[in-house]
């Protein structure tokens, strides 16, 4: 799972992983829905644009493109997503 907070409400973070699969950009936050432009991820100890995180790797996507997390070996990074 990764730490996210709101751009707009910093000091509320939680916890999320998965994606909302009927909507493009949405992450099933538990308590509803978020747009993935609206959200910073914590990276090693830093708050990173989630969009941002997604395009230099720091998060990836599973296959199905159901999950995101951050990758654990140097070739999911490469590739963007785990096998």
């Amino acid at each position: 799972m990764a730490k996210l907070r709101y751009k707009t409400h910093p000091d509320f973070p939680f916890y999320a992983a998965q994606f909302n699969v009927c909507a493009l950009n949405e992450i099933l936050t538990g308590k509803g829905l978020a747009f993935i432009q609206e959200l910073e991820v914590e990276i090693n100890g830093e708050w990173k644009d989630m969009g941002q995180a997604f395009k230099d790797h720091d998060l990836i996507i599973n296959n199905p493109n159901t999950r995101f997390f951050e990758p654990t070996s140097q070739e999911d990074r490469d590739r963007g997503f785990t096998l």
